[in-house]
């Protein structure tokens, strides 16, 4: 009978030997720590949001069409999200927000929550009903350009909305993605500081009416890590209002999984198809295209390769599809655990059924990318002989099956 997977040590060999570790694991073993697991998921999230802004890009390349596209439809995304389909009070009653809280004042809570959830590392300065300051250290996301960095204060404006009166704006008079040292968010009501409307939309990256009440931490004094990574913080996030939540609770709530920056492109994609402004065919296109590409990239330059041979701990004797498998196989774990099978793990051929709702997230153009991704990956860190694809005959409906392995094609990428 043939052997399609290589031996692996189970993970009750040895149990209880040494105390319980949270950790992810490689098919050699290799422990990657529950910290870095979920520092990478956030930094790799912010990668793939960063190729999909440039897929974003060729559609619009003019930046006030582009940011307002982008700001409309993910703030009405929201709006129909929290109003609309209900979710308004589960959030509420989930991040202890009270039913006297309105408007914006709430918004602001919410945002400071999704921070730490996203591993931003920062801290509230001002926290009130007619103003909020949240000044941030680190942003995983910095890397995606200044069309982040304006999307984001419009859809809290969003969540404002959905949260009613009194109404707001969210000014972003600082970024990290811009080059700042610093993000500082700013929220002013309108009815303590009124003001005539923007030009455009996206427009809010400026002064605001209490710049003199800006509160700066010193260089030496800001964190690196978020408070449920903090000992001063006992490990636990705690927000305005006492709720709480420990980082195990941020990582089930979805923390890893996020893929802010795509699904603000992702939102827009969806509506463009479905207005028939764009077809699902040319979208599909333009993804493949730019993924495949940026995949090559990843191991383009050979000390890339050693860099990934030592983190996920691959022996000497492999250089094979495995190598890409294991990486596969990490990033599933990284993600919030996304349900894998291993079919196949040897040195000709490595295949897997992935869940599919863990890899697509709300959105099918979403593991288009990644195959589209891992099979450019494959060129540069195996070989050009190797390739995968993804086998859709006999598969489950739910089910991603990939397959990596060599393959002769006359018309490859």
């Amino acid at each position: 009978m043939k052997k399609t997977v290589d031996a692996r040590i189970p993970k009750e060999v040895g149990k209880g030997a040494i105390p319980d570790y949270p950790a992810v694991s490689t098919p050699w073993n290799k422990l990657i720590s529950y910290h870095e697991a979920y520092h990478w998921a956030t930094r790799h999230n912010a990668a793939v949001g960063a190729v999909f802004f440039e897929v974003i890009r060729i559609i619009f390349p003019d930046y006030d069409e582009r940011l307002t596209r982008l700001c409309k439809a993910n703030q009405d995304w929201i709006i129909d999200l929290f109003v609309n389909k209900g979710y308004g009070p589960y959030s509420k009653k989930l991040n202890c927000i009270y039913p006297f809280m309105k408007g914006s004042f709430p918004a602001a809570l919410y945002g400071d929550i999704g921070d730490d959830r996203l591993l931003y590392a920062g801290r509230v300065n001002d926290f009130g009903t007619h103003r909020a300051e949240k000044e941030l250290d680190t942003c995983a996301w910095d890397i995606l350009g200044s069309e982040i960095c304006r999307i984001s204060p419009y859809v809290q404006e969003g969540f404002g909305l959905s949260f009613g009166e009194p109404k707001g704006d969210f000014t972003m008079v600082e970024a990290l993605g811009c080059g700042d040292p610093q993000c500082r968010l700013i929220f002013e009501s309108f009815e303590k500081y009124p003001k005539p409307p923007r030009e455009a939309i996206w427009d809010n990256m400026k002064p605001c009416a209490t710049m003199d009440y800006i509160k700066v931490t010193p260089e030496e004094k800001r964190d690196k890590e978020p408070q449920h990574f903090m000992e001063d913080c006992n490990f636990v996030f705690r927000a305005g209002t006492d709720v709480e939540f420990t980082s195990t609770e941020f990582w089930k709530a979805g923390g890893p999984t996020y893929q802010l920056g795509s699904e603000y492109v992702l939102c827009l994609l969806k509506e463009l198809v479905a207005s028939g402004e764009l077809t699902e065919e040319y979208a599909k296109m333009l993804i493949e295209n730019v993924f495949e590409g940026a995949g090559k990239m990843m191991f383009a330059e050979f000390f890339a390769k050693k860099g990934l041979r030592d983190w996920l701990g691959v022996p000497n004797d492999v250089d094979d599809g495995r190598m890409l498998g294991a990486y596969i196989e990490v990033t599933c774990q990284c993600l919030g655990g996304i349900p894998y099978t291993v079919l196949d793990f040897n040195k000709d051929e490595v295949s897997y059924d992935i869940t599919l709702a863990g890899i697509e997230r709300r959105s099918p153009m979403l593991t288009h990318a990644y195959v589209s991704m891992w099979y450019g990956m494959v060129k540069t860190l195996v070989g050009a002989q190797w390739s995968l694809w993804r086998e859709t005959e006999g598969v489950p409906e739910d089910m991603l099956r990939i397959r990596i392995a060599k393959k002769i094609d006359k018309f490859c990428r």
